[in-house]
């Protein structure tokens, strides 16, 4: 998972008005069966956000980093639609219908992981629950791994064997919310992921070696064309850990856990 910024990004005018219209018809709707059936009526209007959602990662789920691993795409609701489910699994409420249009809400995400999360959106227990009187979300605390909040992403941690576990030295809710995402976005159950991040380690230890040759080399005999391969090799390791470069989490991740600060400093943020 890498930090998704939507800062300064929106749908065209056009798009947006549709939306307002739409919510503005499930504001006035007479009860909940009124306001399923608005939002079925009118599904087609958030996946024509497809392209554009898919664009901002190049095609990347927002919370595997897959391209081809993850089956097919969808746009998935962050805050469920048409229900809410806790931690064990009972329901809370209607959903966040008032979300449904809401562009903000949306995630690219792949089938893979979109459904098992579902209707899933558990709540830290004694935390603010948004209602369609206040629809105030920001005051809720989820269990559930956003990737377009910055502070999100690190908490997930990767390893050599394909492995994805909570970041050490975390608190114990921010473990916990790493474990429940692991869970129900399938990242560590789906063996297609683990056997990529896995092949994305090894190439990256492959390419590591393969600069410290150089470096070596360069350190014995300080000539143009040594550091020149020096620079290409870093170069490739930059690449492997740029936002746009499938599973580079985990490249990053690979970076970090070499011993000399030379190649720690060359992964990217989260």
């Amino acid at each position: 998972m890498r930090f998704i910024n939507l800062e300064g990004r929106q749908p065209k005018r056009a798009w947006l008005r549709k939306a307002d219209r739409i919510l503005q018809q499930l504001n006035n709707a007479a009860g909940e069966s009124a306001r399923k059936k608005i939002i079925k009526d009118n599904e087609d209007i958030w996946k024509e956000l497809l392209p554009w959602l898919r664009r901002i990662t190049k095609g990347k789920c927002w919370f595997s980093e897959a391209r081809g691993a993850c089956q097919y795409w969808e746009v998935e609701h962050f805050r469920p639609k048409g229900a809410a489910k806790n931690l064990d699994g009972t329901r809370r409420q209607d959903g966040y219908w008032w979300l449904a249009f809401d562009w903000r809400n949306f995630r690219l995400s792949g089938g893979v992981t979109n459904r098992k999360k579902g209707y899933y959106f558990p709540l830290r227990a004694g935390t603010h629950v948004a209602t369609p009187a206040d629809r105030n979300i920001e005051d809720e605390d989820p269990y559930l791994l956003d990737p377009t909040k910055l502070e999100d992403p690190p908490l997930l941690a990767f390893n050599r064997n394909g492995d994805v576990n909570p970041t050490p030295g975390t608190s114990p809710w921010d473990t916990e919310r790493g474990i429940v995402s692991i869970q129900r976005y399938k990242l560590q159950e789906h063996e297609e992921f683990v056997e990529a991040r896995r092949d994305v380690w090894a190439k990256c230890e492959l390419e590591v070696n393969k600069c410290r040759n150089f470096v070596q080399q360069e350190a014995n005999n300080p000539t143009a064309t040594n550091r020149q391969r020096v620079g290409e090799q870093m170069k490739k390791l930059r690449e492997m850990g740029a936002f746009f470069s499938e599973f580079s989490a985990v490249a990053n991740d690979c970076l970090r856990s070499c011993p000399e600060p030379y190649f720690q400093k060359l992964a990217s943020p989260a």
